[in-house]
């Protein structure tokens, strides 16, 4: 019985030990394509910029719906897009950029309607596979068994990226989107604008809310910490396809009233100034294409401007 027990353990060891391996092997070896490594890059780019700056954030609406070099000619401020996957959610977002507020920064913040607060698990854990320090923001720490059995299931989950390490992914390609070369400098999507683009429209029915007052809660609540900082807040509402807000004008228009009322951070300008033809959305109806997304830019940096930054 002893002797089944030792050997038992040992097999369980082993494959500890397989698992952990290849786990970290994987991670190691994925950085040069995965998407979500990309975070380092931007939060490198953030770094070096030492005088006040423009700092975008929010789920892909504003890695796909900026021009940055745009914004910076514009406005005359520095400009960095730190923004890459609503997946991540609201809190792990605005906690991962926190570190990068500097004083005299304007921070626009804007999140797409079906953004959550918490965010999914596996995506954050992706995250910080490149950052390891974001491990404090993944929404499983406030259950000791939730954590543990996520991060079993993120080790177990890593030979599927095996095939990200075996692809090549560049800009010129016709073909790839979302990889982490697809951002430039200042961390704008740029690897779509050659590609093949679908149609791109909502079917998914009307919506009537979307019970956002959680997200405002958050936002407000890193508004005031971004503030203590130093930096000037904005809010600005994401840019959608002209038919999803077909289906969702009463629940957009109900937000605004409630944003209005609570929302601490200054709004830029009303939701119906960031609907845009469906022609004009790349692959989803939060996502501008190249053309649609320096109009979108121009009228954030007159909104800027206007306000006097």
């Amino acid at each position: 019985m002893k002797k089944f027990a030792l050997k038992a353990i040992l097999l369980s060891l082993i494959i500890v030990l397989f698992v952990e391996a290849t786990y970290r092997i994987v991670t190691i070896n994925v950085a040069k394509n995965a998407f979500p490594a990309a975070l380092v890059d931007k939060h490198n780019y953030a770094q070096s910029i030492v005088t006040p700056k423009i700092v975008l954030l929010g789920g892909s609406n504003v890695a796909f719906g900026f021009n940055s070099a745009l914004l910076r000619k514009q406005t005359g401020m520095p400009v960095v897009n730190m923004a890459l996957l609503a997946p991540l959610g609201i809190e792990y977002i605005l906690s991962d950029a926190q570190a990068y507020i500097k004083k005299g920064d304007v921070v626009i913040l804007s999140f797409e309607y079906n953004i959550g607060v918490k965010g999914d698990m596996e995506s954050q854990l992706y995250a910080a596979d490149f950052i390891p320090e974001n491990l404090n923001f993944v929404s499983d720490t406030l259950g000791l068994t939730e954590k543990w059995q996520s991060r079993i299931l993120h080790r177990l989950h890593a030979p599927v990226k095996i095939e990200t390490i075996l692809e090549n992914p560049r800009i010129e390609d016709k073909f790839s989107i979302y990889f982490r070369g697809a951002f430039n400098k200042e961390g704008d999507i740029v690897s779509h604008f050659n590609n093949y683009k679908g149609n791109v429209h909502d079917d998914g029915g009307k919506v009537t809310s979307f019970h956002f007052q959680p997200h405002i809660d958050v936002i407000n609540r890193f508004t005031k910490q971004f503030e203590d900082q130093g930096a000037k807040v904005y809010y600005l509402y994401p840019t959608i396809a002209q038919s999803f807000y077909n289906n969702t004008e009463t629940a957009v228009h109900e937000l605004e009233g409630i944003m209005n009322n609570s929302l601490k951070a200054k709004i830029l300008a009303g939701p119906d100034q960031s609907v845009f033809p469906d022609s004009s959305c790349f692959d989803t109806v939060f996502h501008l294409n190249e053309e649609a997304r320096d109009i979108h830019t121009k009228n954030v940096a007159r909104a800027l401007l206007s306000i006097g930054i």
